[in-house]
């Protein structure tokens, strides 16, 4: 009786490397690193926006490559009563074509109801508080950095605001932003009846 044999997670690497005669190139001086071509793959798929997140920097050992930082996450926000939110971050998307820059990095951002307010939380590490620019609509806040940190995101509201009644405060890294909801009054009309 025959043996059964399983599949493992080293014949992925069985095939990679099947058929590449490590020795023979050892000898020749031709050997070639199994991630080469993926490294390559990886270089000319960064798009012009990204670019300069790769650099070169010498070491001891010769010139090293270095990537990043990239950045890709999400917030998982979860307030009683309501649908659960996912906000995406970072400074890069996921797309079908591999990675694309996002118009910036983007914070990790908490925003939050509390009666007629909107209180809105915006990560930004290693920012001065003169390089952040907020501008507000009745539906919207943008924050915009300048400076060597740059971030950048636009915050859609679920309900209308008086951008006059901003408040904004910048500590350890958090900027902290209040908002009033708009106080939509109801016009009554005069019944008469007949």
């Amino acid at each position: 009786m025959r043996k059964r044999r399983y599949p493992s997670i080293f014949d992925a690497f069985e095939s990679i490397f099947r058929g590449f005669p490590f020795e023979e190139e050892r000898e020749e001086g031709i050997y070639r690193d199994p991630f080469e071509d993926l490294i390559r793959r990886f270089q000319e798929g960064i798009p012009e926006d990204l670019k300069d997140l790769v650099r070169e920097e010498e070491t001891s050992e010769g010139t090293a490559r270095r990537y990043g930082p990239f950045v890709y996450g999400f917030s998982y926000t979860a307030e009683p009563g309501k649908e659960p939110t996912f906000q995406e971050f970072g400074n890069i998307r996921p797309s079908r074509g591999g990675i694309e820059p996002s118009a910036g990095r983007e914070p990790l951002v908490d925003v939050m109801e509390d009666g007629d307010l909107y209180k809105i939380f915006a990560e930004l590490p290693g920012v001065d508080k003169e390089n952040i620019k907020l501008d507000s609509t009745e539906r919207t806040v943008r924050i915009e950095t300048t400076g060597e940190k740059k971030f950048a995101k636009t915050i859609t509201l679920d309900s209308e605001v008086d951008p006059e009644s901003a408040k904004a405060s910048y500590k350890n890294g958090v900027l902290s932003i209040e908002l009033e909801k708009k106080v939509k009054a109801e016009k009554g009309k005069e019944i008469k009846i007949e």
